[in-house]
């Protein structure tokens, strides 16, 4: 699993940097938290958010994954 650093500055100076993983992102401590995209071989995309034992899943298909990439990425 490939891991590095967020080049994107934190807004708290005491935080720790988000890791990048190959699906996804985590953070660690005070709490656990991670993003993580799960392609199914179905073709849909399930994306999964926790902090600590709390877990938010849910299923996209490809135009909620655009739609998700586009807000993502807009400046």
């Amino acid at each position: 699993m490939s891991v590095t650093g967020s080049a994107i500055a934190e807004p708290y100076p005491h935080a720790i940097k988000a890791q990048h993983i190959d699906n996804g992102i985590v953070k660690f401590p005070v709490n656990v938290h991670s993003l993580l995209v799960e392609r199914q071989s179905s073709g849909y995309t399930r994306v999964v958010a926790k902090q600590n034992d709390t877990v938010l899943s849910f299923v996209l298909d490809d135009e909620d994954c655009q739609h998700l990439a586009t807000l993502l990425t807009a400046r």
